[in-house]
């Protein structure tokens, strides 16, 4: 029994087409890591930007507590890494974007992450460094229009934290003098890529050092 022939037009028509999608997947495995951020852009510029702080991190917390300057510890459900737990905007820039912790891809790409380790970083209202990075040209970009005297405003459901910029530095991104732990007073770092219009990683950082205003305080003994 003979196999059927396909006809001669199908293969001016297959052939180009599994060609393409070829092409297509290989782009997009190789251009992905660029593309993906300016989508997550996308989404939070286009969506109920409400809808992105979750209502459910933080519950049980009373207005009053909130705002009286101390939070108990216990009253808090602590983020876990993917958490979107508030909104980070800084005056007289573009910056407004949704905060995550943990600072991993997925979170980069979505908005602004939260440094997670071991090495005494925080969240805001523990009395640490609280340390965000952001992709240089998404949620960050806005980052080259900052100015001494700033405002920085966190908005989570457990309180509202406003820091002042102080200054800013540009520096290698392997510069472990470019921000402190370890410190017990709290304080902000936010950092990018550098230059703003670089795609991709670069060798350099720029970094925004803020200090505290106002917010609750996390007491942790309680």
């Amino acid at each position: 029994m003979r196999t059927k022939k396909l006809p001669s037009w199908a293969g001016y028509i297959l052939f180009p087409l599994i060609f393409v999608i070829i092409t297509v997947a290989i782009l997009f495995a190789l251009f992905a890591p660029t593309i993906n951020p300016y989508i997550g852009l996308l989404s939070y510029v286009i969506s109920d930007k409400e809808a992105y702080v979750s209502t459910e991190l933080f519950t049980g917390i009373s207005e009053d507590i909130a705002k009286s300057g101390m939070l108990p510890r216990s009253q808090i459900n602590y983020p876990q890494t993917g958490d979107m737990y508030g909104n980070i905007t800084v005056s007289d820039t573009s910056v407004d974007a949704p905060l995550y912790y943990g600072d991993a891809t997925k979170q980069l790409n979505s908005g602004v992450g939260t440094y997670v380790g071991d090495m005494g970083a925080g969240i805001p209202g523990e009395s640490k460094t609280v340390l965000l990075a952001g992709h240089n040209n998404t949620f960050f970009n806005g980052l080259q229009d900052v100015q001494e005297g700033a405002t920085v405003t966190i908005n989570t459901n457990y309180g509202q934290y406003i820091y002042e910029v102080t200054g800013t530095t540009i520096t290698s991104d392997n510069d472990a003098s470019a921000y402190d732990l370890a410190q017990t007073n709290e304080n902000l770092i936010m950092y990018t890529c550098y230059p703003f219009d670089a795609l991709g990683l670069t060798p350099v950082r720029f970094f925004v050092y803020a200090k505290y205003v106002s917010g609750p305080v996390i007491d942790p003994a309680s």
